[in-house]
């Protein structure tokens, strides 16, 4: 079973046609003009900092469709997946939880059902077919750039047809790539042909916020990016993440562990306006919890000379410091650190968690600390859940790339599906919004941090991971050494602090305002 880091990261020098795409069987020749790819190419290098999670470098054909009639065929007499439990037949017994099948904690949304006198019930819903779009950006400037994301889409459909679907109406998957400066021709697509977005990501999602709430698209998105994403009307992410709340949990734990470093802070960001806004809401939630950042350098894009950034910092007598880019900026960051000697405390987003980084880093990166807020892939054996997930990927996927918006994404397929399933018979985009809205409490099964994606707001809890010898291995909480803290009563494994010790609220600037609304 894969459940190390190594299983990560994904091929390089993959090769894409750039050409028209075709998207279920239908034409869609949106193109990019030279000005665009220019500037995709500077934003290519964005995405991780904006994301929570590791960036897989695997590219597939540039645009599928993915239905019952071929995703879930190929597996005769299909069995449920390892690890997922039924009563009787399938799977075998499962006394502890009456029969149910169950992925982690959470039970399976995936059934089958009498779909005979079921009929059309909205644009993308037949009676035998529910009919779905991811977005991602796997083609653009930036090779395989989350493509994680489409690969765990597409081993949750093939997964949930082989149960039967959702009240027997089959999964039909769309994958969108936006190729990152193409969102908002992918939404205007799947506004035309899908009944819902599910699982995705844009590194430009805002170009296309607007169109998917005018016309109605419900999103339940692996991670929203911009403002005027995840603070949209419409957009429920199964690990929510609204822009003018920061999550300062480890910021606390941070000040608590080393409170000698908080005084003399530092903290880098590529030279782009969207790369500025991410690391100025990092130094406005860590000011608010006694932080003093004496140096904020911009470095170029890719930046490869690290020495004059560097020596700043040494002179400033700087003793903490956080980079907000891509985890490949790190690499050569920490080795110039290493040639001059200096050496404050080191601590990176999500996105940085890519065995790649110490892999390619070495013995430098050792103690970097890297927050998380999914469980940690090494220790997949004591999550039922991430487990599971890892046997699912595979079994349906065996060469799909295992990252953390993966994850995210396979968590979502299981929201949007669990919502579905309530609606029985008639599934429309109204009763589904509903649906979403009434959910309160949602880890995917306990894969990740709990949320409350109905009133989108997000999780506490965390998971601190420091390199070390070439890995990734727990900080913080640990079951040895935080008994209290790893077994609390909200998600095991995690540091869940109070909400009220946890959350920063932005004031500097008013990003409520920015998501799109319904007009």
């Amino acid at each position: 079973m894969p459940g190390g880091p190594k299983a990560i990261q994904g091929e390089d020098n993959a090769v894409l046609s750039m050409g028209p795409t075709t998207v279920g069987g239908t034409a869609n020749g949106c193109t990019s003009g030279g000005g665009t790819v220019k500037r995709a190419a500077l934003l290519s290098t964005l995405v991780l900092a904006l994301c929570a999670s590791a960036c897989g470098t695997r590219v597939p054909e540039q645009t599928q469709a993915l239905s019952s009639g071929g995703i879930g065929d190929g597996v005769p007499n299909a069995t449920v997946s390892a690890g997922v439990r039924q009563s009787g037949g399938r799977g075998g017994a499962s006394d502890a939880n009456d029969g149910k099948v169950m992925f982690g904690d959470l039970e399976v949304p995936c059934n089958g059902g009498d779909t005979s006198s079921y009929t059309a019930t909205e644009l993308g819903v037949t009676a035998t077919e529910i009919r779905i779009a991811t977005i991602a950006d796997p083609g653009g400037p930036k090779p395989g750039l989350n493509q994680g994301v489409f690969d765990s889409m597409e081993a949750f459909v093939k997964w949930c047809n082989d149960l039967g679907g959702i009240n027997g109406r089959k999964l039909k998957l769309d994958l969108l790539d936006a190729k990152i400066v193409e969102y908002q021709q992918r939404v205007q697509f799947a506004c035309e042909n899908d009944f819902a977005l599910v699982g995705g990501i844009g590194v430009l999602d805002n170009l296309g916020a607007q169109d998917q709430v005018n016309c109605g698209l419900i999103n339940v998105p692996a991670a929203a990016v911009n403002p005027e994403q995840t603070g949209a009307d419409l957009t429920y992410a199964s690990l929510p993440n609204p822009p003018h709340l920061y999550n300062v949990g480890p910021t606390n734990w941070i000040r608590e562990r080393y409170p000698d470093v908080i005084d003399n802070a530092a903290a880098i960001y590529t030279d782009l306006s969207v790369t500025k806004m991410q690391s100025d809401r990092l130094v406005e939630a860590y000011e608010a919890r006694g932080f003093k950042f004496t140096a904020r350098p911009a470095a170029a894009i890719s930046e490869s000379n690290w020495g004059p950034i560097v020596s700043q910092m040494k002179n400033r007598g700087v003793k903490f410091m956080t980079l907000t880019s891509s985890f490949e900026e790190v690499i050569p960051l920490v080795k110039e650190m290493a040639a001059q000697n200096f050496k404050p405390l080191v601590e990176l987003e999500a996105n940085y968690y890519n065995q790649k980084f110490p892999d390619q880093a070495g013995s430098v990166a050792d103690g970097v600390l890297v927050r998380l807020q999914a469980w940690p892939l090494e220790e997949a054996d004591k999550n039922p859940a991430m487990r599971q997930y890892l046997e699912i990927m595979k079994k349906y996927k065996p060469d799909g790339v295992l990252e953390l918006l993966g994850v995210q994404a396979f968590s979502s397929g299981l929201l949007f599906a669990t919502a579905a399933k309530s609606l029985g018979a008639e599934v429309t985009r109204e009763r589904l919004e509903q649906a979403l809205r009434d959910i309160h409490t949602w880890s995917g099964g306990g894969m990740h941090a709990p949320t409350d994606p109905g009133a989108q707001r997000p999780s506490p809890c965390f998971i601190m991971m420091r390199v070390e010898g070439s890995k990734f291995v727990r900080e913080y909480p640990r079951e040895d050494t935080d008994p209290e803290v790893y077994h609390n009563d909200r998600q095991k494994g995690f540091a869940c602090p109070r909400d009220e010790e946890s959350f920063v609220e932005l004031r500097n600037v008013d990003y409520r305002s920015m998501g799109a609304k319904r007009k």
